[in-house]
This record gives structure tokens, sequence and C-alpha cells, in this order.
């Protein structure tokens, strides 16, 4: 058999959550979406984020996450029962009285799971008032949606070694700054958006 040509792909600090050699951080910082992933089972890669979530708590990995974490669980619960009744059409019927009570509970469903999951961990939030500039910094220096840098910003002020995350456009920032744990069908895509610096 052959020996394939050239070398192995660097990991550029990026990391499937599947993979159970994975060497965990001491402290890593929670993006919303492998949260609400992990959180809510009709999501995609659920098994996937939730156990990735509860290897985290089981190796007393430190939890960091933004304060803007719980606001956007509530927009994704919402979100999500308005499309389980209005499909792609969800937008349009956002004033729906009948899927705001479906949203209401599912958001009182994974509030309590997150209190559960925090709970069982040793986690800080990390407020945003005080990473403002640094989340203005890192968008104008890198290229980040303005919630991907309030997270980011987040991290790095908590001294996160790494974030969880199933959002590629973390991997917009330098692997000295935050390495990504992502799943495994972003893995590559993530790698190739690295800075090369």
């Amino acid at each position: 058999m052959a020996r394939p040509r050239g070398r192995s792909a660097a990991t550029r600090g990026v990391f499937g959550i599947e993979d159970p050699a994975l060497l965990l951080p001491e402290r890593i910082a929670l993006d919303t979406s492998l949260v609400v992933r992990a959180l809510i089972e009709t999501q995609p890669l659920h098994e996937a984020c939730s156990d990735f979530l509860e290897r985290l708590v089981t190796s007393e990995v430190t939890l960091v996450s933004s304060e803007l974490l719980e606001a956007e669980l509530a927009e994704a619960a919402f979100g999500i029962a308005l499309a389980e009744r209005w499909r792609a059409d969800w937008r349009r019927h956002r004033r729906d009285g009948r899927a705001r009570r479906r949203g209401r509970r599912l958001l009182a469903d994974v509030r309590s799971r997150y209190e559960l999951l925090l709970a069982s961990a040793d986690h800080g939030a990390v407020p945003i008032a005080p990473i403002a500039e640094d989340a203005s910094a890192l968008m104008a220096d890198y290229g980040l949606a303005s919630y991907d840098a309030v997270h980011a910003a987040s991290a790095i002020a908590a001294r996160a070694e790494a974030i969880a995350t199933t959002d590629t456009g973390f991997a917009l920032l330098p692997a000295s700054l935050l390495r990504v744990y992502t799943d495994r069908s972003r893995v590559a895509a993530c790698r190739a958006l690295r800075p090369q610096r």
C-alpha cells in the first residue's frame, strides 16, 4: 500500500468535540449555538453537543459564558417554537399567541436545564459592558459578527483557552487568541478560515 503524500493536516487550533481522545482545556467558553443544541433534543447535533457538555462537567473544566448567552437562549427557544408551527415562514408569525405559549414552555425548560448545567459546574458569567470595546475591536480586526465578538471578548477576558461552538465564525480569530472546539462537520471549514499567523 502506498504511503500518502504530504503532511497530515495541522489542527490550526480547531478540534472536533466527538473525538474521545480530545484533550480538554482547563477553561472553556460556551457559545450559544452549542448550548442550544445540547439542551434542546430536537436540534441537529443534540447528542454530540450534549455529550460534550457532560464531558466538560465530568472533567471539571471551568465553564465561562457571556451574559449575552441567556438572552440568546430565550431568542432561540422562541424561534424554535415558531419554526415547529410555521416551518420556514416562522418569522412572519412572531406575534402568533399559540406559538408564543409553546415558546414560553420551551424557554422555561431550556432555562431549567441551563441552570442545572451551571449548578453542576464551576462557571463564571462575564458582563457585557466591560468587554464592549474589546468586542468592537475583534469585529474591526477580524471581521467577527457582533454577537460572536461579544462571546469571544468574554472568553478572552475570562482567560478561557477555547470556545465550544457550532459557529464557524470564531475561526476568524487566530488560534493564539482562542482555540475552537466544534462538531466534526465544521472542523475542516474552521481550519480553512483560520488566519495563518
